[in-house]
């Protein structure tokens, strides 16, 4: 079997990787860092529930699915990027703690506990990104499969017709020939992080509109973020420091040592909400992994395990709600 071609460097494209690896597929990851990539500015949180609509997110079933690949990840590639933490999101008001009330009666009694100023989900994890994509890279570049260059579209057209092209580039897609037609939606995660020394960790993430708490890996860096539905304008990123900066004094014993570093960065959402995972209308042996939106880490495993199995055995049997096929409809080749 000639080696999975996969383009991308984001947290996508190397869950693929290593779940490719992890059943003996040879791989060679054309891994570039693009502008504005998700996975460098994502929190990484590994949550089955969503807080805005207090309910079960979409893969809330494969938590524990998903949360076993990034335990074997680092013990096979010999790097910690992974705590398990307690995420409260604290009350707005009286109808929200009502609300949450009446949900965790009807559906999330088994996720979360209630207490009298907030709410905590009962399983959740922090996964440093950055952290796991540089271990990944690192074993790749060990074995010959990592090519940080650019990717001509034309020459991954030329690919044997029997060699597998995944295409997980994130937001970028959008902008390309090959599977622009997908409809995506871009949202931007921004963050400001600054540094505390001689920080133990603490195991709590705190929600108040924003995410606020300690990264896994280093716990002298401090975070506070949240999502912006944005269009790729300039201008954009000014406002949502702004905002942070304003925000931080909603969190209670929140300390900066002035020194504040943001960062920005868009999730790729498709136009319904759900990942994207399966083959080119024409070109059968290109696949599209992408629209994880933020659902990332609860969905790449998932995913990857799906891609696997097409790679292997030529199948293409994905759940319909993920199939890239229900937007086959708004693909018109080239003349």
């Amino acid at each position: 079997m000639l080696p999975v071609r996969i383009v991308g460097n984001g947290l996508a494209a190397h869950v693929l990787a290593q779940t490719l690896l992890r059943k003996n597929i040879e791989v060679e990851v054309f891994g570039i860092d693009l502008p504005g990539s998700a996975s460098q500015a994502a929190w990484g949180l590994l949550n089955p529930v969503h807080l805005k609509t207090r309910s079960l997110t979409y893969g809330a079933n494969q938590f524990e699915r998903s949360l076993e690949f990034y335990q074997w990840a680092e013990t096979h590639l010999g790097q910690t990027f992974l705590k398990q933490v307690r995420l409260r999101h604290y009350y707005r008001d009286a109808q929200d703690a009502k609300d949450w009330m009446q949900a965790w009666q009807e559906i999330l009694h088994h996720h979360v506990a209630l207490q009298s100023d907030y709410v905590e989900v009962l399983r959740a994890g922090s996964v440093s990104i950055p952290t796991f994509i540089e271990a990944s890279v690192r074993e790749l570049k060990k074995w010959g499969m990592h090519r940080p260059e650019p990717v001509m579209e034309s020459e991954m057209l030329a690919s044997s017709k029997e060699q597998w092209v995944v295409w997980a580039h994130g937001h970028w897609a959008a902008k390309s020939t090959l599977f622009g037609w997908v409809p995506l939606r871009p949202s931007a995660g921004v963050q400001v992080e600054w540094e505390l020394r001689d920080s133990s960790f603490q195991p709590l993430v705190q929600h108040r509109g924003y995410f606020y708490g300690q990264d896994p890996v280093n716990p002298q860096i401090y975070r506070l973020g949240s999502t912006y539905s944005w269009s790729l304008e300039a201008g954009y990123q000014a406002e949502a420091e702004k905002e942070l900066m304003h925000a931080m004094a909603d969190y209670s014993g929140l300390q900066s040592d002035g020194n504040l570093h943001f960062r920005l960065g868009y999730r790729p959402a498709s136009g319904d909400r759900k990942p994207i995972l399966g083959p080119h209308p024409l070109f059968k042996n290109h696949l599209i992994f992408n629209g994880l939106g933020s659902k990332g880490l609860l969905m790449a495993p998932v995913m990857a395990e799906l891609t696997a199995d097409i790679c292997v055995h030529s199948t293409h049997d994905i759940p319909p709600e993920l199939d890239v096929r229900r937007f086959y409809k708004r693909y018109k080749p080239s003349p």
